[in-house]
């Protein structure tokens, strides 16, 4: 698994950097009737240990444990505010201790996911979440660790998991900066947490680098909290991951992603720098998404070019392409501060929105055009379509 993503590490940075990635934040929403697919690949290995009071512990010679979860999640953009995400999990484990090698695999949950956006201020972008997951088994406890069976190891921490999450996005080019706040009641029956995320990315043309870090700060309703020896046990093996008591962790990251027209491959390499009753260790994961534009402004205004009230041709463009003139003026209705859009068409009937504009001068038979948005990195020749609203 390190090889694979170690090559796919390789190959990204060697490839050239060009235009613009489409890496969304968590306040960002999918549009309309956009769907979105994402799987993700992440592997982690435990190199230490820390107990309910957070003091560390090395892992004894020859032993190790490593968690490797395949996620698939495919969202839909119900409206501009909402959005909602299916969810799926297939994990493997493997523990050795005292040279005994124990592993499980297979289907480890299903959850659903519902994100509501508020209006946009300025640069900021605000979004609420509630998210609710149910693992497809469940975990034997035992008194001790004695009455545990040979054989058995638990793929997590079973049960319901359920939370409420606020998601804020600041975006001021090159920059974007993401953070997240949650409540979550977690499997297992473990005390409630708040968990974290705080992220800055900064975005060339295809890439864009990031870093970050990710946490769990325990509310200690754990009824176990002052009595930790009287917890019933699980078949965990060699890990503090699971059936904690107050779980805590501080997880900084770095990592990138790379936009390939409607994909996005991000790679990312994570260390657990400090925790109670969880494993230190390192997480290297690898994400693959795919998005379509659903229903944009662009797109209804392809849709309803018909209701135009004028249909010109473009006839020059300035050196600095920042002007355009069109074939036409006061004779029909073209008026001073109209409303164009600029299209690139063609023999078939396609029409890319390609920049919208207002007329800045006109005369008889022809405008002149100042464009003030473009939506597509496409050069405007003479020819092109000039419809005016």
């Amino acid at each position: 698994m390190y090889k694979i993503l170690s090559g796919v590490l390789v190959l990204s940075l060697s490839a050239p950097l060009m235009a613009a990635g489409v890496h969304r934040g968590g306040a960002e929403l999918l549009n309309p009737s956009a769907y979105a697919i994402n799987a993700n690949a992440s592997m982690f290995q435990t190199s230490a240990f820390y107990d309910t009071d957070g003091v560390e512990t090395e892992l004894v010679d020859g032993n190790k444990y490593r968690l490797i979860d395949m996620d698939l999640a495919v969202s839909y953009g119900v409206s501009k505010s909402l959005e909602i995400t299916a969810m799926g999990r297939f994990r493997q484990v493997s523990s050795t201790v005292n040279e005994i090698t124990k592993e499980n695999s297979g289907p480890e949950s299903l959850g659903v996911e519902a994100k509501y956006a508020f209006e946009t201020m300025g640069n900021l972008r605000y979004a609420v979440g509630i998210h609710y997951r149910q693992t497809l088994y469940t975990n034997a406890s035992y008194e001790n660790a004695t009455l545990v069976p040979e054989d058995e190891i638990i793929l997590g921490d079973s049960g319901s998991e359920y939370g409420v999450d606020l998601y804020t996005t600041y975006i001021s080019a090159p920059w974007k900066f993401d953070a997240r706040i949650g409540y979550s009641s977690p499997a297992n029956n473990l005390s409630d947490e708040v968990t974290y995320k705080l992220e800055g990315m900064y975005r060339f043309s295809k890439l864009g680098l990031l870093a970050g870090v990710e946490g769990i700060y325990s509310l200690k309703k754990d009824e176990f909290s002052e009595t930790p020896a009287l917890k019933a046990v699980q078949a965990t093996g060699g890990t503090a991951l699971f059936n904690s008591i107050n779980r805590e962790k501080v997880a900084p990251y770095l990592g990138f992603n790379y936009a390939f027209d409607k994909f996005i491959m991000a790679v990312k390499g994570q260390t657990v720098m400090s925790g109670t009753s969880t494993d230190k260790g390192n997480t290297i994961s690898l994400n693959i998404g795919w998005s379509s534009d659903g229903v944009t402004p662009e797109s209804v205004k392809v849709d309803s070019f018909k209701e135009y009230q004028v249909d010109g041709s473009v006839l020059k463009i300035s050196a600095r392409s920042n002007f355009i003139r069109i074939d036409q003026g006061l004779s029909t209705d073209v008026e001073k501060g109209m409303k164009f859009d600029i299209y690139q068409t063609d023999y078939f009937g396609g029409n890319v929105l390609v920049a919208s504009g207002i007329v800045y001068e006109v005369g008889a038979d022809w405008s002149i055009i100042k464009l003030v948005k473009k939506y597509k990195d496409i050069e405007i020749k003479p020819g092109f379509a000039a419809r005016g609203y």
